[in-house]
């Protein structure tokens, strides 16, 4: 058997899973105290935690992604490169999800490129080589369109998890989704309301009030409430064939949310990856092959494609 291509399993797939830093495990605690006494205080707190993007503890490398290269994004005060990798004048834009960077989506380069596409990834705000340790989703979705600028559109966008949210949106402007072709959602997760909801009230069992005070202080730095951040709102003018994967045993995030995704978009179309999980899907084999057929079916007509 000939060996895999650096570029054929993400970073993310071959780290052993993780539990966040014990840093990030001692700050939960402090949280639980705080807010019997200081709710307000512990909303803040609480909203400072949600928004960190470094909890993992996931090495930064200071390389450019194998075989990519480094591109200029102007206009956007978070992130101010992307990665490049050649191929015919069709692009692909990759999206990771929250608390990952763009190497996690590496898996998808070679199968794209040998459709005669270019691919383009880029670490959202705070994440990856980019600066910072805290980000927002109107930040992330702000990248998203900046990197789609720069690029002058994409013809198909692959978004894992929470970077559904960010590439939905960012495609919401028409101009944006003028030369999309189709759209492939890996594990996405169909609100931030869903994953606020599933973290503070189940991970972290905070009381109500404290809850909603995370909620007063996202709407604050997001500059709009969290319920805007829900994935069929967000793509319901768009126009093209979706493809939906995910784990039905997904642990992170529920397949509950791709089935409502599929049921409330114009042209899904929900593939089940069974035992594939939620970051390891990105590497899995059966989805990658997938992923391959649907864009093939979908872009078959690209005459600027080369071949």
């Amino acid at each position: 058997m000939a060996a895999a291509n650096p570029t054929d399993v993400s970073p993310l797939a071959r780290r052993k899973a993780r539990k966040p830093s014990w840093r990030v495990r001692l700050g939960r605690r402090a949280l639980r105290v705080l807010t019997t006494f200081a709710p307000h205080a512990a909303g803040r707190r609480a909203a400072d935690t949600f928004g960190f993007t470094r909890g993992y503890g996931l090495p930064v490398s200071d390389r450019v992604p194998l075989g990519a290269k480094e591109a200029s994004i102007d206009g956007n005060a978070d992130i101010d490169r992307a990665y490049h990798w050649e191929g015919g004048a069709s692009r692909v834009l990759l999206v990771h999800g929250w608390g990952t960077d763009s190497s996690s989506m590496l898996s998808f380069v070679k199968p794209m490129q040998s459709l005669g596409f270019s691919v383009a990834a880029f670490d959202a705000p705070a994440h990856g080589r980019s600066p910072g340790k805290h980000t927002t989703m109107t930040q992330f979705t702000r990248a998203t369109g900046a990197v789609l600028d720069a690029i002058e559109g994409a013809q198909v966008v692959i978004a894992h998890s929470l970077g559904s949210i960010a590439a939905v949106s960012a495609l919401a402007e028409r101009s944006r989704r003028a030369s999309l072709r189709c759209l492939v959602l890996i594990a996405p997760t169909s609100g931030l309301t869903e994953v606020l909801e599933r973290w503070a009230s189940r991970d972290m069992a905070f009381p109500r009030p404290v809850v909603e005070r995370i909620y007063a202080e996202l709407q604050l730095r997001n500059g709009v409430p969290v319920s805007h951040w829900d994935l069929l709102a967000r793509g319901a003018s768009l126009d093209v064939p979706v493809l939906v994967v995910h784990d039905p045993a997904d642990s992170v995030v529920p397949y509950g949310e791709a089935q409502r995704v599929v049921a409330g978009l114009p042209d899904a179309t929900l593939w089940p990856a069974p035992g594939a999980g939620h970051g390891r899907i990105l590497s899995d084999a059966r989805v990658r092959e997938q992923v391959r057929e649907f864009v093939t079916r979908q872009t078959s007509n690209l005459g600027e494609m080369a071949r």
